[in-house]
């Protein structure tokens, strides 16, 4: 089991068992709910794409500059791709 904070930005930590799913303990949907309904997806998706433009920055400059980023480390997607299938599941979108 692992755990994750939803949207990456929630503060709710949600545990995730890859073969069995999402877990939630007690008032973890609820507050997931109003993360949503306050508009906090939207903040979480605007400051993922604002991170996709400064990652394809970098990766232009590296490719520019090989010697100068040959330690170059893509990055870890965010958390909220990986919750992509609950968010489909709660909204029905």
């Amino acid at each position: 089991m692992s755990r994750f904070n939803f949207a990456n930005c929630s503060g709710v930590i949600l545990d995730s068992c890859r073969p069995h799913g999402v877990w939630f303990d007690s008032d973890e949907l609820r507050r997931i709910v109003e993360f949503i309904s306050g508009g906090g997806l939207d903040m979480s998706r605007a400051k993922e794409r604002l991170n996709l433009e400064l990652e394809r920055r970098r990766l232009e400059q590296a490719a520019g500059d090989p010697e100068r980023y040959s330690d170059f480390q893509p990055r870890t997607p965010d958390s909220i791709r990986a919750s992509r299938g609950l968010l489909h599941f709660l909204l029905g979108k």
